[in-house]
C-alpha cells in the first residue's frame, strides 16, 4: 500500500514537472508581448502623430489614398521625372535662401570677399548649422552641404585645423545635440570657451586671415516656449562673448583682416552687440 501511495506520489510530482516545463516557453512568450504592447503603444502614438516628421528620416509616405477612383485625375504634375523636380526645389531653395537673407551692416565694405579669400570658421555651430526648425519645421538635412563645402565650391580655402578642431577635436565636446522633434523648455547654448582652444589651433589662423567667419547659430521650433529666466537663450552667453572679443583681438594684431558674423538662426537672435560694436 505505501509502495502504491509513493509511485502516485512520484507521478504526480512527475506530472506538475512535465507540466511546468510544457507551459514554460508560452509564460516567456506571453511576458514578452507584454513587454512590446508597453513599448509598441506610445511608439505608434507618436508615429501617427508625427508621420511626416519621420518619413522625412527614413523615405517614403506613410500616406494611403482610400477610396480610389481609377479614371480621376488626381494631380498633373508639371515635371516629366522625379529628377526634374528635385533640381527644380533645390534651385527654388536657393531662390528663397537668397531673398531671404539679410546683410544687416557691412562696415569698411568687409564683404564681398575677394575670390579665393582664405578664412576660418569659427563656433562649434560653423560645423553644424541650423537647417530647419522642430516639429513642423523639420527637414531632411542629410544632403545638404556643410558650411565647408559651401564656401569652397565658391572659391575659398577654410582652415582645415580650426575645422577639425570642431568636428573631431576638444570643441567637439560642446557640440549641439542632434534636434528632436519638439523643442525643448530650456533651450541652451553650446559653445566652446576659449580654453579649450589650442595653441596649434589659434595659430592656424594666420594663414587662413582674409576674414574670421564667426557663426551664431539658435533652434526655433515648436513645443515649448525658450526659457528666459536663468539664461537668454536669444543673447550671446559667455563663451560666445570671450570668443567674439578674442577674434576682435586678433584683428587688431593684423592676424584677421575681416570679421564676418553669420546670424544662423530660426530665431529672433538679439544683436546689439553689433550696433554697439562691443
Amino acid at each position: 500500500m505505501n509502495e502504491e501511495k509513493a509511485r502516485k506520489k512520484e507521478l504526480k510530482k512527475a506530472y506538475k514537472k512535465a507540466k511546468r516545463k510544457s507551459i514554460r516557453p508560452f509564460k516567456g512568450l506571453s511576458i514578452l508581448c507584454i513587454v512590446l504592447a508597453v513599448i509598441m503603444g506610445p511608439v505608434y502614438l507618436v508615429l501617427s502623430m508625427f508621420d511626416n516628421t519621420v518619413a522625412a528620416y527614413v523615405g517614403g509616405t506613410f500616406w494611403e489614398l482610400e477610396n480610389e477612383d481609377d479614371s480621376a485625375v488626381y494631380f498633373t504634375s508639371d515635371f516629366d521625372s522625379v529628377e526634374e523636380m528635385t533640381d527644380y526645389g533645390e534651385e527654388l531653395c536657393q531662390l528663397v535662401e537668397a531673398e531671404g537673407a539679410a546683410l544687416l551692416m557691412n562696415e569698411n565694405n568687409a564683404l564681398p570677399l575677394d575670390s579665393g579669400a582664405a578664412v576660418s570658421c569659427f563656433s562649434t555651430s560653423s560645423v553644424n548649422l541650423v537647417y530647419g526648425g522642430t516639429g513642423s519645421g523639420n527637414i531632411d538635412a542629410s544632403s545638404a552641404d556643410t558650411l565647408k563645402t559651401a564656401l569652397e565650391k565658391a572659391g575659398f580655402s577654410v582652415n582645415d585645423t580650426l575645422w577639425s578642431f570642431y568636428t573631431e577635436g576638444a570643441g567637439a565636446e560642446y557640440a549641439r545635440p542632434a534636434t528632436s522633434m519638439v523643442s525643448t523648455a530650456s533651450a541652451s547654448i553650446y559653445e566652446a570657451p576659449w580654453s579649450a582652444y589650442t595653441d596649434e589651433v589659434i595659430d592656424s589662423v594666420s594663414s587662413y586671415g582674409d576674414a574670421a567667419i564667426v557663426v551664431l547659430s539658435r533652434i526655433g521650433g515648436e513645443g515649448a516656449d525658450l526659457e528666459y529666466e536663468s539664461t537668454n537663450y536669444l543673447a550671446l552667453d559667455d563663451n560666445e562673448k570671450e570668443m567674439m572679443s578674442q577674434i576682435a583681438a586678433m584683428k587688431e594684431a593684423g592676424t584677421i583682416d575681416k570679421i564676418i558674423v553669420l546670424i544662423n538662426s530660426a530665431n529672433a537672435l538679439q544683436v546689439a552687440f553689433l550696433k554697439d560694436n562691443e
